[in-house]
């Protein structure tokens, strides 16, 4: 598995390299003295530092969303709440605040190599006109493609497979990612946010709040 890391600190490529030596190829680009490979579908993650000389993480993020649909986790000291939702709300699937320990971020990574890599079924979800295909990574509705970030697919699929049942937003995380740390719950509420806004675009509203609870997908009556 190949993983891009890029930040303008060559000391944290380094602790980078070294603390996924064994398990991943990692590939570093200290930015922005060296510039970002032309070929950016063969890395299956990515590492971003958010606060960076010229182009930041938030202006790059969404020129590289439009080439890949990998995980990517922002590395940042700006780790203010507003920060956060903000990264998860143009594409980022995760949020690991500086400093960081090494078994934290090895963590993070492997509950995103876990996701990538599960076993989709291969049983088309139904719910009246959405219709969700597990090994394309495609939802549907009424016929019409609807675009969504890979933790925002994975978020409608948990809910949809299981319809009527209420989830916590740490027991999605957990669900998803495999791994439970603070702030995740911040995560959670954006990218439930931003997949509650593209099915409205689409005149759909499945996702229903249970204050105090979670979340659930709506059963038709």
């Amino acid at each position: 598995m190949r993983i891009l890391a890029i930040d303008d600190e060559q000391d944290i490529l380094t602790l980078i390299q070294k603390a996924l030596r064994g398990q991943y190829q990692v590939d570093t680009v200290l930015f922005p003295s060296q510039p970002l490979p032309e070929d950016l579908t063969v890395y299956q993650l990515i590492l971003m530092d958010v606060m960076m000389p010229g182009q930041g993480g938030f202006d790059l993020l969404p020129q590289i969303r439009d080439r890949v649909d990998c995980p990517i986790i922002f590395l940042s000291a700006k780790a203010l709440e507003e920060d956060i939702v903000y990264g998860l709300s143009i594409g980022a699937d995760d949020y690991l605040r500086k400093p960081f320990s090494v078994p934290e971020l090895r963590a993070r990574i492997a509950a995103h190599v876990r996701r990538e890599h599960r076993e989709a079924a291969g049983i088309v979800l139904r719910d009246e006109e959405v219709l969700l295909y597990p090994k394309e990574n495609l939802i549907k509705v009424k016929g019409e493609a609807v675009h969504l970030t890979r933790s925002e697919f994975e978020i409608a699929s948990l809910l949809l497979r299981q319809k009527g049942q209420v989830f916590s937003k740490g027991q999605i995380y957990e669900l998803i990612y495999g791994f439970d740390k603070d702030g995740d719950e911040s995560a959670i509420t954006e990218h439930i946010k931003n997949l509650r806004r593209k099915l409205k675009q689409h005149g759909i509203e499945p996702i229903e709040t249970v204050w105090g609870m979670g979340y659930k997908w709506k059963k038709q009556m």
